[in-house]
């Protein structure tokens, strides 16, 4: 299939064959789209559905647009231990360990600075120009949070609230793939963040294209890659952007303010083993800024390009060599 869609920043390449099969849909407030290769067109169906049914359930616990999700219902029931379902659990014991890993660059205690820059509803239904409002800093606190893990609980202090949209879309990505991946070589593109299992039975790999955040078109991608048993994941501030007291705001919240980050990156993309790690990366790289981030990114080992505003791009030396 030949899949060169127009994703915020990397693009699936690859040819078209019977045996593939492909189910789109929206989930998490983004396009899904999720690839296997099955010799049986009624069975491949039939797991497309199943897996499409896992971002639904996921979505369901994971959303803070649904005051009913569990996450939700978790925010509202502050300075006390709750126990959650497995799939809560997993996403928010991962997006701590992230945080630790970042030393706070990720945090996941943002929503209520989210809220106080404007993103209060999902993006599409944001009104572009928001009336003037006062600004209000909430830093983030990741550190304020508790976790038992043997009971399977979680303590949220007063005035914190958990977001966890980008590595809840991470981590289901990364279940999808693993769980199809007992049937075929499969792939999800969720919002064009990318994980992929095993490749195509025809090729070494999945072919990748980073593309610039400005163009997003094939013809300007810069980096090719060859992936299989990896995710990458893209961040960027150029996408989704509002006004809001006549100035441009964007979702990536820095912790040390509580405010809409303010960096030299225009983007970062993060090849990493796990959707929740790609995705957490990403997120820290962008908030860090560009020789901060690049140099945390080499110390993990990790393959990753980085777009400055200015047009200038730098690779990680493991992106050198996966790209060589």
């Amino acid at each position: 299939m030949m899949t060169n869609f127009s994703a915020p920043d990397a693009t699936l390449l690859d040819t078209s064959e019977s045996n593939w099969h492909v189910r789109r849909f929206k989930a998490m407030g983004s396009e899904i789209a999720i690839w296997l290769e099955h010799t049986d067109t009624a069975r491949a169906e039939q797991l497309l559905q199943e897996a499409d049914a896992i971002f639904q359930a996921h979505e369901a616990v994971l959303t803070r647009f649904n005051p009913l999700s569990e996450l939700m219902l978790l925010n509202a029931r502050p300075e006390r231990w709750v126990s959650v379902s497995a799939t809560l659990w997993n996403v928010i014991h991962n997006a701590m360990a992230l945080a630790k890993t970042t030393k706070g660059l990720f945090d996941p205690t943002l929503l209520p600075a989210l809220r106080a820059a404007g993103y209060d509803r999902s993006f599409e239904d944001l009104d572009p120009e928001n009336a003037l409002v006062p600004i209000t800093s909430l830093h983030g606190r990741w550190q304020d949070v508790g976790l038992n893990p043997y009971e399977r609980t979680v303590w949220v202090p007063g005035g914190v609230e958990l977001d966890l949209g980008g590595i809840g879309k991470g981590h289901t990505a990364q279940c999808v793939v693993d769980w199809l991946s007992h049937y075929g070589p499969c792939m999800v593109d969720a919002g064009g963040d990318l994980t992929m299992g095993d490749p195509p039975s025809s090729d070494p790999g999945w072919t990748v294209g980073i593309a610039t955040p400005s163009t997003r078109r094939f013809v300007s991608d810069l980096i090719f890659l060859w992936l299989r048993n990896a995710s990458l994941a893209t961040s960027g501030v150029g996408e989704r952007l509002w006004m809001r007291n006549g100035q441009p705001q964007h979702h990536i919240i820095d912790p040390r303010t509580g405010l809409p980050a303010h960096t030299d990156l225009a983007s970062v993309s993060v090849i990493a083993k796990t959707g929740i790690e790609a995705e957490g990366y990403a997120t820290a790289a962008m908030i860090a800024g560009s020789s901060r981030a690049y140099h945390f990114l080499i110390e993990k080992g990790l393959a990753a390009s980085l777009v400055l505003k200015n047009g200038t791009v730098w690779t990680t030396p493991r992106m050198t060599q996966l790209a060589a």
